[in-house]
């Protein structure tokens, strides 16, 4: 990598791949330096532009690493100074080029954003005229938002002049600039979720041709309508510095690479290992096993059974294998009404109904997990409105942010008329997480395995807290509450039962130091990427079709947990005998090659191949097993009617095999050559 600095402006006016001659920052005409944005009265948006400053001060460190740029005195977009000090710091690291910085806020205003690094002329590489930003979301797949030479606009047209694309890094700190050849990783090197920070780009004038106000085509000249063509790119971190604050961002890393996504995400594995931490965990959730979730009773009042009838269901899972059930709507009013209650509900039965009935299901192999949500708390209820509403997370103006709810069954529901809503809680509250932590030893005392955390992922609208009764920064990042939301539960398990289970939906990255599986739903395309960054995490996944094949062989391909839902999680196993006798097939496989395919390390498609026939649909990962160092590759025929022949190859050589089937879990040799019936998947381990 080379970076070059204005020693004038602080700009970056040059960025560069080495190896590749790729020239991410190109016109240095077109360079920025950084920006603040700092609200003044009359003019909200008010913002202060680095390379308008006059010259900056600049200190370089005797070993050429590391370069400080001080800037005092700022003068706004409005003409105003402002007794503002920017401290921007740039450092060169094994990791790659890090950026920080501190603000000194002595002025009567709020820097309320800091872009930086802020790059003016993303460019696009000659290896491949195509550019994207990848990165994971719900679920953990890859995304890829279209920057060149198409881009999208994330943002109303109506709200922004040049279209504009927004990532938040709510569910991981890192995103990737590129394409399938090379790319640039940008790391944000934080573990306390202290401020939101969003990658950001902006197209500059607009599209060429659009395809409606959201889309459009990259303009392919240096200039259009006598207006210079370029991308923006910056890191833009909400910090808040209130009048006489301080406040030091935390480090952004950049980093180019060679090579596909999965190049680029090691940059983030390697960081990771820094923060990732075992837990405790119950034997039972360590191995292969599936799970069932049932939903027992509804918002609008539909009970499916009784507490006491659980136990049938229990033996039902008993009968098929299945090691869990997650129970959902056991609690007052049924799923999502009530919140954040975690009694029980007396049409259902009674506690001790339910108390024995987990008992019993426990004594023939099947873990009851409960159900639980601390996000929200139901705006209908008077508990909301007569207390609760003391711990909502206001906004700017002093009002309580607002989710819209989730809608069941009956007509008028599902036609939103009467649709329960719900208010997110301030976890950085100490009085609102002692009500959580009462609410969540309920759960604990009724014996249950453990608790799915519904939602944990998020806090619907709202990202800061601006109540000044919270005990907490005005503002503060709400998602900085949830660490310590999960210790304070985490420190009752360990007093009343060291082995409870923590399970949460779609669990943010950094929540992996807390919960032992992430549970989600997955499309058919789907990508493993926050899998790939965290092969040893436990992961688990949604199967409700009556044939579902394709998904649980993606439970094979990357090691994902089945969680069986027949009728969206309202019926039976044995609705579905087809689903469950494949599943089963999966599981005992799993189970066989152990070594590989559950104890091994997923690297995704790094080091095998595989070739088909006609170009036909395939997806295949690869297991290494740290015993031996060998390989096995799991691949997957996703087409409902044609069989595929394939060709796996370790590198960039032929390999000899043992090759086994759900429906042949025996092995035989092979030369890695192979036809693949519809719908089926197979193992190849090297000999």
């Amino acid at each position: 990598m080379k970076a070059v600095f204005d020693k004038n402006s602080g700009r970056l006016v040059n960025l560069v791949n080495k190896k590749t001659d790729w020239q991410i920052q190109r016109r240095g005409y077109l360079s920025r330096s950084f920006r603040l944005g700092v609200p003044v009265p009359g003019r909200r948006d008010n913002c202060v532009y680095g390379e308008r400053q006059p010259s900056c001060k600049v200190e370089i460190s005797n070993d050429n690493k590391k370069i400080v740029f001080t800037w005092n005195k700022l003068m706004s977009d409005c003409d105003k100074e402002l007794d503002i000090k920017f401290v921007g710091i740039v450092e060169l690291t094994d990791a790659g080029l890090q950026f920080t910085a501190k603000v000194v806020n002595n002025s009567p205003y709020t820097v309320e954003t800091v872009y930086w690094p802020y790059l003016g002329d993303i460019n696009v590489p000659k290896t491949q005229n195509i550019l994207n930003w990848m990165c994971f979301e719900y679920g953990g797949g890859l995304e890829k938002g279209p920057i060149f030479p198409y881009f999208r606009n994330h943002i109303g047209y109506y709200g922004v002049d040049y279209p504009i694309q927004t990532y938040k890094t709510q569910f991981s700190h890192f995103g990737l600039l590129g394409n399938d050849n090379e790319g640039m990783y940008v790391g944000y090197n934080d573990t306390t979720d202290e401020h939101l920070v969003n990658f950001t780009f902006e197209l500059k004038p607009g599209y060429e041709y659009s395809d409606n106000t959201q889309d459009g085509t990259v303009p392919q000249t240096d200039s259009i309508g006598g207006k210079p063509v370029h991308i923006e790119y910056s890191c833009v971190h909400f910090a808040y510095v209130n009048p006489k604050e301080s406040e030091t961002l935390k480090p952004i890393i950049l980093q180019p690479y060679v090579g596909d996504w999965q190049k680029g995400a090691d940059n983030y594995k390697t960081w990771r290992k820094t923060w990732a931490r075992s837990l405790p965990c119950p034997d039972w959730a360590k191995k292969v096993h599936s799970w069932q979730q049932f939903h027992i009773n509804s918002s609008e009042d539909y009970p499916r059974c009784s507490y006491k009838d659980l136990v049938q269901y229990a033996k039902e899972c008993a009968k098929y294998g299945v090691k869990a059930i997650q129970l959902t709507g056991w609690n007052l009013g049924g799923q999502d009404r009530g919140n954040p209650s975690h009694d029980i509900d007396p049409r259902l039965g009674t506690w001790d109904d339910l108390k024995n009935a987990i008992a019993e299901s426990k004594k023939i192999g099947v873990n009851i997990i409960l159900f639980s949500k601390y996000t929200w708390a139901d705006e209908s209820q008077p508990w909301f409105k007569n207390e609760l509403i003391k711990y909502a997370a206001k906004d700017p103006y002093g009002n309580y942010y607002k989710h819209s709810g989730y809608r069941y069954q009956t007509a008028v529901q599902l036609a939103d008329i009467n649709t329960r809503r719900l208010i997110p809680l301030c976890p950085l509250s100490a009085e609102w997480r002692d009500i959580a932590n009462n609410e969540f030893k309920k759960a604990i005392e009724l014996g249950a395995a453990g608790m799915l955390y519904d939602e944990c992922l998020h806090h619907g609208p709202c990202f800061y807290c601006f109540d000044p009764n919270h005990g907490h920064h005005v503002p503060a990042d709400v998602y900085s509450g949830d660490i310590l939301l999960e210790n304070g539960f985490r420190k009752i398990t360990q007093q009343m039962n060291p082995e409870y289970l923590f399970a949460g939906e779609s669990i943010r990255d950094l929540q992996f130091r807390s919960y032992n599986i992430s549970y989600f739903r997955i499309g058919s395309n789907h990508v493993p990427m926050h899998r790939y960054v965290a092969p040893e995490a436990n992961m688990m996944i949604a199967v409700i079709g009556y044939n579902d094949r394709h998904p649980i062989n993606q439970a094979l391909l990357y090691r994902y947990i089945i969680s069986y839902e027949p009728r969206n999680f309202k019926g039976h196993l044995d609705e579905f005998p087809l689903t469950m006798e494949y599943g089963k097939k999966v599981d005992a496989l799993r189970e066989k090659y152990s070594d590989f395919l559950w104890d091994g390390e997923f690297v995704n498609t790094v080091g095998a191949k595989v070739k088909v026939k006609n170009e036909a649909k395939v997806f295949y990962s690869v297991f290494i097993n740290h015993k031996t160092e060998k390989k096995a590759i799991v691949v997957a025929n996703p087409s409902y009617d044609q069989p595929i022949s394939i060709e796996v190859e370790l590198g960039n050589k032929k390999g000899r095999f043992l090759i086994a089937s759900p429906e042949v879990p025996e092995t035989k040799e092979s030369n890695g050559k192979i036809e693949i019936p519809a719908l089926s998947a197979v193992v190849l381990m090297e000999k």
